[in-house]
């Protein structure tokens, strides 16, 4: 037997369990959007349009820099691929790349706004 099994202390007491990622009000309201696009559920073009703001403002106001705003949407977009896998997946797929292109598009024209107006 090795040494590390007489050891005690070689033995991690507890493993340590990450809480579950909760995403925010205006993450969620995003994904929704996505979720639409992706199942083919039309939605007002208005309704991405303030959700991607909502949510540019608000990881803006934590300090986010552009591209980790970009990024997350990004991360917010895979969310409805790796849930809702259906057969007519490329046209869904399509839709939901042609959304996300408009919400990367009004994040960062929303990010590099002046404050201004």
């Amino acid at each position: 037997m090795s040494l590390a099994l007489h050891i005690p202390d070689a033995v991690p007491a507890e493993q340590q369990s990450h809480p579950p990622y909760k995403l925010s009000e205006n993450e969620l309201r995003l994904r929704s959007q996505f979720v639409a696009t992706f199942t083919d559920n039309p939605q007002p073009a208005w309704e991405l349009q303030i959700a991607v703001w909502d949510l540019t403002d608000e990881l803006k106001a934590t300090g986010e820099l552009a591209e980790g705003v970009v990024k997350r949407i990004k991360y917010i977009a895979a969310i409805p691929i790796s849930f809702h896998y259906r057969a007519g997946y490329r046209s869904a797929h399509s839709r939901l790349a042609d959304s996300v292109s408009r919400a990367i598009s009004l994040s960062i024209a929303r990010y590099f706004v002046d404050a201004g107006g």
